[in-house]
């Protein structure tokens, strides 16, 4: 106080913005002995998780006329600002994405995203597989909002079969802002998960059948199959063994 009051002195501190800075204590008191002791306000930056930049809130110290000294009553109050930096950035947050693996035979395996930080607007994200002959992605895009940024939504990847003997195959799956309807935060950002699909082809002949019984002057069939896809053009040379008997 700039002066002894006869009586105790109550202030009043508030924020203006509970939910970005808040005062401790929130009432001061002075008496005619302590009245030019100075008494500590602690101001706290409330930690959230929206990309709202720096805020400024306003902080009041007041009498409370009800509980101070008379002569105070008219004492205008006082109204400084305080700045709370903003810790927060926009980002793609994706779960449960080391050894994930898939099988030709239709086999299945997951991982969850969510957002960093809430968003002011929706934001839509689009996922593609590099190699939708390997593996599949759905669906095809997940909606966040204001009020399910934080809660993970799922990604199921799906094996697909083909006749190739070609090993197992990594495929690349993309998750990416669509720019065009999300809030401009979020705008180019992208995060990529691996997949492995497992072989189930393996390479050989098939020949059926395997043996023939051929009358003189006669004939018989047997085909002849590949057990998987080839990438060129696979040639058989056909030859008669004879068996020669020495007496």
């Amino acid at each position: 106080l700039t002066a002894r009051p006869t009586t105790r002195v109550e202030l009043t501190v508030a924020s203006g913005d509970t939910g970005e800075a808040t005062v401790s204590p929130a009432t001061l008191t002075f008496t005619n002995a302590s009245w030019n002791v100075p008494l500590t306000v602690t101001l706290t930056g409330v930690d959230d998780a929206a990309l709202d930049g720096d805020q400024v809130t306003t902080v009041t110290v007041a009498v409370n006329q009800a509980a101070s000294d008379d002569d105070f009553d008219g004492v205008d109050s006082e109204i400084l600002t305080v700045t709370t930096r903003d810790d927060d950035a926009a980002g793609l947050t994706l779960a449960n994405t080391s050894d994930l693996t898939v099988t030709e035979a239709g086999g299945w395996d997951e991982f969850s995203v969510a957002l960093s930080v809430a968003p002011a607007t929706n934001v839509v994200l689009r996922l593609t597989s590099e190699d939708p002959g390997e593996a599949m992605v759905g669906p095809s895009a997940l909606t966040f909002t204001s009020a399910n940024w934080n809660l993970p939504q799922v990604v199921i990847l799906t094996g697909v079969n083909d006749a190739v003997a070609d090993g197992p195959r990594q495929t690349v799956v993309t998750v990416e802002v669509d720019d065009v309807q999300s809030d401009p935060a979020f705008g180019g950002l992208s995060a990529t998960a691996q997949v492995t699909t497992t072989d189930d082809d393996a390479v050989g002949v098939t020949v059926s059948p395997d043996s023939l019984n051929v009358v003189e002057g006669d004939s018989a069939v047997f085909t002849v199959r590949l057990t998987s896809e080839p990438t060129t053009a696979v040639a058989f040379e056909l030859f008669r063994r004879l068996d020669v008997q020495i007496a």
